[in-house]
């Protein structure tokens, strides 16, 4: 009989442990969903608008590869000259409708105008 007590309280403690860790799956779920909800909020709140920007073109006929944010046109074209010296790469300083986000391009929209060959 002392035997299985000892096997019923354990059994209890068991099915236990079991709710428990499933009640704190579930809770981690909840928790990565919120989170996962709360990055989409935050990539909607993108905001567009025109930039000046130094883009970098590879390849023939080339292609746009990368951007990068300036204040005006002659941080532009100082960083232009720079990246000139330091690379094979054809460099063009672009007025550009862009996604903008913590003072970076995100994705060039449309090339507008481009302000020094």
């Amino acid at each position: 009989m002392r035997y299985v007590k000892i096997i019923v309280v354990f059994a209890l403690i068991y099915a236990a442990y079991i709710g428990l860790s499933k009640f704190m799956d579930s809770s981690v779920d909840v928790a990565k969903k919120v989170t996962e909800i709360e990055d989409l909020e935050n990539t909607n709140k993108v905001n567009s608008k025109e930039v000046v920007g130094l883009m970098m073109f590879l390849g023939n006929p080339p292609e746009m590869k990368e951007h990068l944010l300036t204040k005006h046109i002659d941080d532009c074209s100082f960083k232009k000259e720079l990246a000139e010296m330091n690379s094979n790469a054809m460099y063009k300083c672009i007025l550009v409708d862009a996604e903008v986000k913590d003072e970076k391009i995100v994705r060039v929209l449309k090339e507008l105008e481009v302000l020094e060959e």
